[in-house]
């Protein structure tokens, strides 16, 4: 069952005194329940304004979007987790943890025991009373992506939440998030530019065109899970498709270039 489904999505932007930009262009795609769909594209070929659309943050000029509701519950449709990290300086990670649970009036003992498992989780129990400013940028991710998954959404929109990061963190985190998505399934949709990061996380992988945005391919990942960052990244087969999208790519991010 298609849990997201765009059809026929174009966004134009109109500004004074130039000429409208056409971001997307004719985008249709479906999205399982409980898929991890990665999307890959040449910077500025409107990645980010698709997944802001999937997330409601803006409206499509043309087309339609369904992000398909099926629990009763109160949970969030969906939460996002930013590039940069978007955590509250003025709270602990305790309290940006658990700031969702507390907006929806989850009981103070129930707040308690779930924010706490979900920083346990992401290796920060010993950090909680700490804020923002105390933490390095590998933690600050950390505790976005507690504060994401400690909400129970059922969909979860990411936009390059570990491109700011060291080579080292980033495989930490890629196995964290790995790790935290195997024990619930949620459905992500998860933009990034790394072509590695792509395949070791991701069902599928869109493909996009330089701008107006459109889909070039979406490939299929066969990589069985659970999966290890490091040992995938080590088989023929994690080279043969990151061969292939960037021979796929590479003609998109010169035309970008000469945009």
């Amino acid at each position: 069952m298609s849990k997201i489904v765009v059809r026929d999505l174009t966004k134009v932007f109109h500004r004074r005194k130039a000429a409208a930009t056409r971001a997307l262009d004719g985008i249709s795609l479906d999205v399982a329940d409980g898929e991890f769909l990665c999307i890959v594209g040449p910077s500025g070929c409107g990645k980010t304004t698709l997944l802001r659309i999937m997330a409601e943050l803006e409206s499509p000029s043309t087309g339609t979007v369904e992000v398909r509701r099926t629990s009763t519950d109160g949970r969030p449709l969906h939460s996002m987790v930013f590039q940069e990290q978007s955590l509250f300086p003025w709270l602990t990670v305790f309290d940006n943890v658990a700031f969702g649970l507390e907006m929806r009036d989850i009981p103070k003992k129930e707040r308690a025991e779930q924010a706490g498992a979900f920083i346990e989780m992401v290796g920060l129990e010993n950090f909680r009373e700490h804020y923002p400013h105390q933490l390095s940028g590998g933690m600050k991710q950390r505790a976005s992506l507690a504060r994401a998954f400690v909400n129970d959404p059922e969909v979860l929109f990411m936009d390059e939440p570990f491109a700011a990061l060291d080579a080292q963190n980033k495989v930490l985190l890629q196995e964290e998030l790995l790790k935290i998505w195997e024990r619930n399934r949620k459905t992500v949709v998860y933009i990034t530019h790394s072509i590695d990061e792509a395949l070791l996380l991701g069902d599928r992988v869109v493909i996009m065109t330089a701008v107006p945005g459109r889909i070039k391919e979406v490939l299929e990942v066969d990589f069985e899970r659970p999966r290890d960052v490091v040992e995938t990244k080590a088989t023929p087969r994690f080279t043969e498709l990151a061969v292939h999208i960037w021979r796929t790519l590479e003609s998109e991010v010169r035309r970008a270039w000469q945009a």
